[in-house]
């Protein structure tokens, strides 16, 4: 039993003496523009650091030596700019990222002789491009001369991703697809896109519509219009950013802002009733 004993604290010893990462922390989203820091958290064990390297998509960008001088070095690589003099062994710090930043950053630790260990940990990032304005409700006048219907176009601003348009009306998500009209997304330049999505709502009654934007996980924003007895539809918007980062355990930071904006929309339709 005592030898038992004496074997498993060996292995516990022998354990805790091996190189290891504790986390990799990669922001699951930035903006384009911001900064973005890297950070690899590790334990040497009864090692001794022979470096840190930092790797986008299997490309080399970054490490760090302890025995050379400067024991820093960043490489050139399309999309990734290394901030040298916030960067050190444990954190990289790149600023600004552009949406050619976005992939896959792998950390890879190593070891000196006589182990020659090495561990790695990795995050993905997506850069995305936040629109400038929100999504914009417009009239189709020649679906709207029928008099039956009334038909909505739905515009988001250029970002990237390309933004996923929904409509609600009076509060209720519409899934009917004889009721919705997709468009392929528009291309500008610099890789940015724009979204269109249409909405055919029946005439004859007041009701409440509202055509929401989301880009990622990381920002949404809606523009409301009230439909009824006026040929004008009035239009307010609020806008929800939700900055995400995120390594093993996710955090989450929320600003909202709230915008107010009138616009008047005319048709050149017979008035709905």
């Amino acid at each position: 039993m005592i030898v038992i004993y004496a074997l498993f604290s060996l292995l516990l010893i022998k354990e805790s003496l091996l190189l290891r990462i504790v986390h990799v922390t990669v922001p699951s989203y930035r903006i384009r523009g911001q900064p973005a820091q890297l950070e690899c958290e590790f334990e040497l064990g009864g090692d001794t650091l022979y470096s840190v390297k930092w790797y986008r998509d299997n490309e080399e960008f970054y490490r760090y030596m302890p025995k050379y001088d400067p024991p820093k070095h960043a490489y050139k690589l399309d999309g990734v700019k290394v901030e040298l003099s916030k960067s050190d062994k444990g954190r990289v710090m790149l600023h600004p990222v552009t949406l050619k930043s976005s992939g896959l950053y792998r950390c890879e630790i190593s070891a000196e002789a006589p182990s020659f260990a090495s561990v790695a940990g990795e995050g993905k990032m997506e850069v995305i491009y936040l629109p400038r304005e929100g999504p914009r409700i417009t009239g189709n006048e020649q679906e709207n001369r029928r008099g039956d219907s009334l038909f909505l176009n739905c515009t988001s601003g250029r970002s990237y991703p390309a933004a996923i348009l929904s409509w609600d009306i009076d509060g209720e998500k519409v899934v009917d697809p004889t009721l919705l009209v997709e468009y392929p997304p528009l291309q500008h330049a610099h890789g940015l896109l724009s979204s269109a999505l249409g909405l055919r709502v029946p005439a004859g009654r007041t009701m409440q519509v509202k055509c929401t934007a989301r880009v990622a996980p990381a920002w949404r924003e809606g523009s409301e219009a009230i439909v009824g007895n006026s040929k004008e539809l009035a239009d307010s918007k609020e806008a929800m950013l939700l900055v995400r980062s995120s390594s093993a355990a996710l955090t989450l930071n929320m600003t909202l802002l709230t915008l107010s904006l009138l616009q008047h929309l005319r048709f050149s339709t017979p008035s709905i009733t």
